[in-house]
């Protein structure tokens, strides 16, 4: 996802500030894609411009290490590996863009491969490296012959070269993406197409070589995997031993950033109020500390930024770095957490200066990290009938917030204590609904059919 830019590009923004060892910035239009163990900051400061890297604490410069950022139809993300040696990302090949690795020993890129097929003057691009920089993961532009243009999750190794990850229909021709990957490459996280929006997708080694066929990580393990209010939405984050997974919210799941491990099945983060869908940008590589955003009300601005940890549970990041820094005055408004440093030392986003409405890049270096809990899904709650011509009866839900939204999102329906079994959907017009209810951190989402 792109930021939205507020302010004309063509402003060059250089001047520099320091705020405190804990909380630094630079004025300047840059968008994060990581930040490593080591503090430095890797993104770009242009679409379809080189990849750069920002040094906080090395005279708080960018420099550029060249490659090819997103724009012009090039994908993908310059992620750190968990010494700060490698990066993943996409540079140019002999024939096109590709897939590829970033040496900062040598100073060089890397081209790693694709399946053969060339969009828009690309063939590959990389958006996630392990944590010890031996596999890069993304996608790739597959089979164009039969008219129809899709793109199949890819991982590269040494060992192994590239490998497609494929799709889970048969037909191949639906896209796929791999966004993340464990440490030791044997989890890759991305998302899975078939009628949008992006839902989970999560491929494990296979010992004998390559990797298992994707599957959705369910809301109930026990329901139909194949029904779009039982998948989690896009995967977009995973801890560096794999048993977390993060992700983006949608109708599934009532919008909420989200966590997932196979002990305690999802925990959905939280909202505020008055915002918009939210998104897991990233997590500690014990899966400690998760970090993201939420889209706003006005056409997904103003972001709002998070921070998630056990004990202090759903945090809006600008109070929590006023808490820090025990000023709750500066000018500083931060927009989104883009990302976190492996060891859950660093976090790194952007905002815009409240007084001289410019953007900066920050980095705050965190206290410490805590443990995630392991909670179990919410037991679902029946309704009925179910398709209805009017009104439902709910089971075991009192004291629970309903909502009722439409297929795009918009909210049809809002009760926020439950205290009747019976519900009057009268207003409701034919067609299918999700129908969410929440109760504490505990979420489920059907589907509605008024008929």
């Amino acid at each position: 996802m792109q930021r939205k830019i507020l302010i004309g590009l063509g402003i060059v923004l250089f001047s520099i500030g320091f705020l405190s060892a804990q909380f630094m910035v630079r004025d300047d239009i840059f968008t994060v894609n990581s930040v490593s163990n080591q503090g430095k900051v890797a993104g770009y400061a242009a679409q379809a411009g080189p990849y750069s890297l920002w040094l906080p604490d090395s005279g708080n410069v960018v420099l550029s290490i060249g490659g090819l950022a997103p724009g012009n139809g090039v994908g993908g993300q310059a992620y750190f590996s968990a010494d700060g040696n490698f990066l993943s990302g996409t540079s140019a090949g002999t024939i096109a863009p590709e897939l590829s690795r970033y040496n900062r020993t040598t100073n060089q890129w890397t081209t790693l491969g694709s399946l053969g097929f060339a969009v828009d003057n690309t063939l590959s691009g990389g958006f996630g490296i392990s944590g010890d920089g031996n596999t890069i993961v993304g996608n790739s532009w597959a089979d164009t012959t039969g008219g129809v243009a899709y793109t199949h999750a890819v991982a590269w190794n040494m060992t192994e070269g590239l490998m497609d990850l494929g799709s889970i229909f048969s037909d191949s021709a639906k896209s796929t993406r791999a966004n993340a990957v464990s440490h030791d490459g044997s989890v890759v996280v991305g998302w899975q197409d078939f009628n949008g929006p992006w839902k989970s997708a999560v491929w494990r080694k296979n010992p004998a070589g390559g990797y298992f066929p994707n599957q959705y990580l369910l809301i109930d393990p026990t329901g139909n995997p194949l029904d779009e209010f039982n998948q989690l939405g896009e995967c977009s984050t995973v801890s560096g031993d794999g048993n977390w997974i993060g992700g983006y919210g949608d109708y599934a799941n009532n919008y909420q950033p989200w966590i997932w491990s196979q002990d305690s099945g999802v925990i959905n983060l939280g909202t505020f109020p008055n915002v918009g869908n939210g998104y897991v940008s990233g997590m500690s590589a014990d899966g400690a500390i998760v970090v993201g955003w939420f889209d706003g009300m006005l056409f997904g601005d103003p972001f709002t930024p998070f921070i998630w940890t056990k004990s202090g549970g759903l945090q809006e990041l600008n109070h929590y770095v006023h808490t820090v820094l025990g000023d709750s005055t500066y000018s500083h408004q931060l927009y989104s957490a883009q990302s976190i440093s492996p060891d859950g030392h660093y976090v790194a986003g952007f905002g815009v200066d409240n007084v001289n409405f410019v953007y900066f890049v920050y980095r705050i270096t965190l206290n410490g990290t805590t443990d995630i809990p392991k909670l179990s899904t919410m037991q679902l709650s029946p309704f009925y009938p179910n398709p209805t011509t009017g009104n439902i009866t709910l089971e075991n839900a009192r004291g629970s917030r309903l909502t009722i939204r439409s297929m795009d999102g918009k909210l049809i329906k809002e009760i926020e204590n439950l205290q009747n079994d019976e519900i009057n959907l009268a207003e409701l017009l034919p067609g299918m609904y999700a129908l969410t209810l929440q109760k504490g951190n505990k979420i489920q989402t059907q589907k509605l059919i008024k008929k």
